[in-house]
């Protein structure tokens, strides 16, 4: 425990009740240099929710207000793990007993539904990525990743050699990342050339 945390923690100001109570407790996790990674669903169970997804939006937007850094971990077969979190709220400002910046957040409304998720975009690289697992999570990710055209052709084009590498290679399932993780990892900026990639199908898509 970071008894320095744990006070900077107790006098932020401006955040709810379960905010607050969040907040506590991860700098009562953290080490000397701030840091810490319960999961989600243990901070839940902390605070009496039902739900670790409340947890996961307070996080982010912890993140979003600079009063911490989320840094994603992964497990030796790629899969993703609890986070790693880097407080910053021994920081000024945040030392002070002032209200961090207001951060407006809009609720999950048709932004996250299929019709808008599951663009031509997303689909064709879900179309070739070696493990199609929890879709709706994954075109969450490529949203949040792809801005461009630029970034959706080197998304795209890693796809195709992964899979080929994966196919060429016998690649188990159980040892390929899902797509979620593979792209909020980045992965797709490590994929090797090694595997010559074939011509892709325009607007070729998976259901």
């Amino acid at each position: 425990m970071s008894v320095e945390a744990l006070t900077a923690a107790l006098k932020i100001q401006g955040l709810k009740p379960t905010e607050k109570l969040i907040l506590v407790i991860l700098a009562n996790y953290a080490d000397e240099n701030g840091s810490c990674y319960p999961s989600h669903q243990h901070l839940a169970d902390i605070v009496g929710l039902k739900d670790h997804k409340g947890v996961q939006k307070i996080i982010r937007q912890f993140a979003e207000r600079g009063l911490l850094t989320i840094e994603p971990r992964y497990n030796a077969s790629g899969g993703q793990t609890s986070n790693r979190y880097h407080l910053k709220i021994n920081q000024p400002p945040h030392r002070l007993s002032t209200p961090p910046p207001t951060v407006v957040t809009t609720p999950n409304t048709k932004e996250d539904t299929k019709e808008d998720l599951y663009t031509a975009e997303f689909l064709e690289f879900w179309s070739l990525y070696p493990r199609r697992v929890n879709k709706h999570e994954a075109a969450k990710a490529f949203r949040s990743i792809c801005k461009s055209k630029k970034m959706f052709d080197c998304i795209v084009s890693a796809a195709l050699r992964y899979r080929d590498q994966c196919k060429f290679r016998g690649t188990e399932q159980q040892f390929i990342p899902h797509a979620t993780t593979w792209l909020r990892g980045r992965r797709f900026e490590e994929v090797e050339e090694s595997v010559k990639p074939q011509k892709r199908t325009p607007g070729q898509i998976a259901g």
